[in-house]
């Protein structure tokens, strides 16, 4: 499921990173300090294609990890699994975090549906060796209450977090910052890393983390001091995009976000200091939901992506 709807807004791109991202340019190493991987999430930036084309992809334009969807592996035998898991392995892409394939934010009986079918994702996905998986936590409700929804989300999100630990998978959970969001909603519901820590406190499980979008730390207000409360084996994945420059945080949407350093509107130096501090050593993906990257060529809007990416990084490291 899309947590969003693309709308229309431009892609902004330092013009040294657009031209690099329309040419084959040479893919050199990260800094040296940098322990996480640049990860491609198809989805994320309106690209499509088969699990076996979008690894080539991820070869090519030099990522380090590439998300799946559980949905991808329905139907592969144990033999096309292991082929696809050695390819990745031989050219050094490891597995990002894909989406929870669980609907638990409606009814009772889709939730019992969906985590009666988890199992059988679960297996897919490790027997490849994903251990990592995520889903976003809407931060209002129109019907239940703080307290409410708080139970809820911890009871279903603890069932779906055991069956996944059997499988060696954590899960991790992204707070969603954006004022419209909460504000649009009756009931205010989770909206910062401190509320998500008492989420993760109350589920209860080893499994369950965070993770964090400079997007939604910056939008909730949130200090580089707020990233130190994480350690490294909390954090399942991280999200790296830059805010609409034209406008107020207060009136900043879900859909009106851009390419990593492209407006210079967030303090992503700050942000990728802090996880290099932390020692962080998993994916990082950009995740405008811009609907400019949704129009381009797969190809571009790859590169154009692990180019801002990597120049975010760089320029935040020196």
């Amino acid at each position: 499921m899309q947590r969003r709807t693309f709308l229309a807004s431009g892609l902004i791109l330092p013009s040294a990173l657009a031209t690099a991202a329309g040419s084959q340019s040479s893919l050199s190493a990260l800094p040296a300090e940098v322990k996480f991987a640049l990860s491609l999430k198809a989805d994320a930036i309106g690209v499509n294609g088969t699990a076996d084309e979008l690894l080539a992809a991820a070869i090519k334009h030099g990522y380090g990890a590439l998300s799946i969807p559980a949905q991808w592996l329905e139907g592969w035998t144990d033999k096309k699994k292991a082929a696809f898991a050695d390819k990745a392995r031989k050219n050094n892409i490891a597995w990002g975090a894909n989406g929870l394939p669980v609907e638990f934010r409606k009814s009772e009986s889709q939730f019992k549906a969906d985590l009666g079918a988890l199992p059988a994702h679960a297996k897919n996905l490790a027997d490849i060796g994903v251990a990592r998986i995520g889903t976003w936590i809407v931060s209002g409700h129109d019907q239940l209450t703080y307290n409410e929804n708080m139970k809820q989300h911890a009871d279903r999100l603890r069932d779906a977090a055991r069956i996944l630990g059997q499988h060696g998978i954590q899960l991790g959970l992204e707070y969603l910052g954006t004022p419209s969001i909460r504000h649009n909603a009756r009931f205010a519901f989770i909206s910062t890393g401190k509320e998500l820590r008492e989420m993760i406190a109350l589920i209860g499980e080893p499994n369950v983390g965070v993770i964090l979008d400079s997007y939604h730390w910056y939008t909730a207000q949130e200090s580089v001091e707020d990233l130190m409360q994480w350690k490294n084996e909390e954090i399942v994945a991280v999200d790296l995009n830059d805010a609409n420059a034209q406008l107020k945080l207060i009136d900043q949407t879900d859909v009106a976000r851009e390419l990593p350093g492209s407006t210079g509107v967030i303090d992503l130096a700050g942000f990728i200091r802090a996880l290099v501090k932390i020692g962080y050593d998993g994916p990082v993906r950009a995740e405008p939901f811009n609907s400019t990257l949704n129009q381009m060529d797969n190809e571009l809007a790859i590169a154009a992506t692990f180019h801002a990416v990597k120049f975010s990084v760089e320029k935040a490291l020196g």
